[in-house]
């Protein structure tokens, strides 16, 4: 395994620290610019720009300077909780390097980066980029946990994303059947949770695959009729029976398009982004999370940068609950 710096991550494709105001504000944009140095850093925003897989519509390669971009609008505080979460070392460390014509070495770059991250104790925050990306994800966690040891994994999503292919070829639709069927084992169907699965945009196959490898599916509706804090808790629950981490993922189109329109697949009966940014506070709080991604914000499809923010506030949520951990502050 090659040392961090081995790796060649590329800058940051757009840099945001300049927002005019106050330095007391703490704005979110300047509070994770990079001093180079991984020692001491307790999570890395790493960017994914591959859209190499997408079967809709592409432009997931802009999502990670779209989130970037959408950090000046943001500080670090919480008017909630009253406090900032700049005791938290979080930083954005730049773009893995990748090719969409060679989507094995984009991923085996991937998973490399995020396993060297993982052992050092550090939680990554990767903003894609197409779903697929997942997949390299989950195998580089599963590397730095090691043989014999197991994680779980909690999906946002509108779809299952467990299909064996698309039309014989790799898709965004196929990273959580490839993870449940890697060699090691790491993951099993009844760590796998999935919520906001809508309606009229899956199949009985797919449907019927999750239920044979006792995948725990929450659809929106269900999300809708009973609360987001039931389907988290029952999420944690599942996900961290018998593991040694925590895998979250999320695709933007769990959300509603009246608030996320920028996706490859934009989603009328989505979730509330209100109750996703506190799913992912209360998430990031716990302490087997060692991991999260964010994928498929599409800004050419955006308006006015809706998706961008509605992206970055759901990272700085994640974030927030990881400074609540005791060891974090």
């Amino acid at each position: 395994m090659p040392e961090f710096a081995d790796l060649n991550l590329l800058p940051p494709g757009i840099v945001v620290n300049t927002m005019k105001g106050d330095p007391g504000e703490h704005r979110a944009g300047s509070w994770l610019q990079w001093d180079g140095r991984l020692d001491g850093l307790s999570a890395a925003l790493i960017g994914i720009p591959f859209d190499g897989a997408s079967v809709v519509r592409t432009g997931s390669r802009h999502g990670p300077d779209a989130v970037r971009r959408s950090m000046m609008y943001y500080t670090t505080f919480s008017s909630a909780e009253g406090r900032a979460m700049t005791d938290l070392r979080a930083a954005d460390i730049g773009d893995v390097q990748v090719a969409v014509t060679d989507m094995a070495g984009t991923f085996d770059r991937i998973s490399a980066a995020i396993a060297t991250l993982v052992r050092r104790g550090i939680v990554p925050v990767s903003i894609g980029g197409d779903h697929s990306i997942a997949f390299p994800l989950i195998r580089g966690v599963a590397q730095a946990l090691g043989p014999g040891r197991r994680l779980g994994v909690i999906h946002f999503d509108a779809h299952h994303d467990l299909r064996q292919a698309h039309l014989g070829a790799e898709s965004s639709g196929v990273p959580f059947r490839k993870a449940l069927e890697l060699p090691s084992g790491v993951l099993a169907g009844r760590n796998l949770v999935q919520i906001g699965m809508a309606e009229f945009a899956n199949s009985p196959q797919l449907a019927g695959y999750a239920a044979d490898m006792g995948v725990t599916v929450i659809p929106a509706g269900e999300v809708r009729r009973s609360g987001m804090a039931s389907a988290v808790q029952r999420a944690l629950t599942l996900a961290a029976d018998g593991t040694d981490a925590i895998y979250i993922s999320v695709d933007i189109d769990c959300i509603d398009q009246s608030q996320a329109p920028g996706t490859a697949a934009p989603n009328p009966s989505g979730l509330d982004a209100r109750d996703v940014q506190d799913a992912l506070r209360r998430i990031g709080a716990h302490p087997k999370v060692a991991g999260f991604d964010l994928v498929e914000i599409s800004p050419p499809f955006d308006h006015d940068d809706m998706t961008g923010r509605a992206g970055a506030a759901l990272v700085l949520n994640f974030l927030f609950g990881l400074s609540s951990r005791p060891a974090a502050r």
